[in-house]
Order: C-alpha cells, then structure tokens, then sequence
C-alpha cells in the first residue's frame, strides 16, 4: 500500500472525511452566485472521477490476467462448429461440408483438451 494510502490511527476515517469534503463544498458552493452551474460542474467532475478509478482498475486486472499467460482453449469455439456441422449435414445437400465442420470442431475439441491437460500440469509443477 502506498505511504499516502495507508490509514494513520489519529486521522478520521474514509466516511468521515468524505462528508467533511462534501460539506466543506456544499458551503463554498452556497457563497457563490452561480452555485447551480458550478454544483452541477462538480457532480461532473466526481463522476469523471469515479468512472476513471474504475477504468484503470479494469485495466489493472486485465493486465494481471494477461500476465498470468492463460493458454487458449478452443473448445469453446468447437462447440458452436459441432452444432453449425449437425445442421449442414441435416440439410443433406452439404453433408459433406458438415462433415467437414464437424472433423475441424472434433480436431479442436482435441485441442482444447490437450491444453487443459499440459496447462493443469505446468500449473502443479
């Protein structure tokens, strides 16, 4: 955790020193002629605020999944294959087409299942 992150024992706590900040605003704010304009202005700038926090903590965890090196897993796109192959060999005419499809989904599931396997025993050794 960072030094400026981390929680000293005398300050106030998070909740506490949000509402401060927020009163402190709402006073400020009420001084000035304009307050509609410049509280919708600040509304704007805290939801910015947030969806950027948000923004760079998705990135942060994609990033550590990345980093994790998962191995692709085709039979998740083999299964779909299976399913398009059974429906052009029911239409007779590409049957042989189908067949095709569904040899490529099998080739795959195969695939996948090697991966699964090394990838389990990489991870146990």
């Amino acid at each position: 955790m960072a030094e400026s992150n981390k929680p000293d024992p005398e300050s106030p706590s998070n909740d506490e020193r949000v509402e401060e900040l927020a009163k402190e605003l709402a006073e400020r704010l009420r001084a000035m002629p304009n307050r509609q304009e410049l509280t919708d202005y600040a509304v704007s700038i805290l939801k910015e605020s947030s969806e950027n926090a948000g923004q760079s903590e998705q990135a942060a965890a994609m990033i550590e999944r990345a980093a994790r090196n998962d191995p692709f897993n085709p039979i998740a796109f083999a299964i779909p294959l299976l399913v398009i192959g059974a429906v052009l060999c029911a239409t007779g005419i590409l049957a042989g087409v189908g067949l095709g499809v569904i040899g490529i989904a099998l080739l795959m599931v195969v695939w996948g299942l090697i991966v699964a396997f090394f990838g389990r025993f990489r991870q146990q050794g």
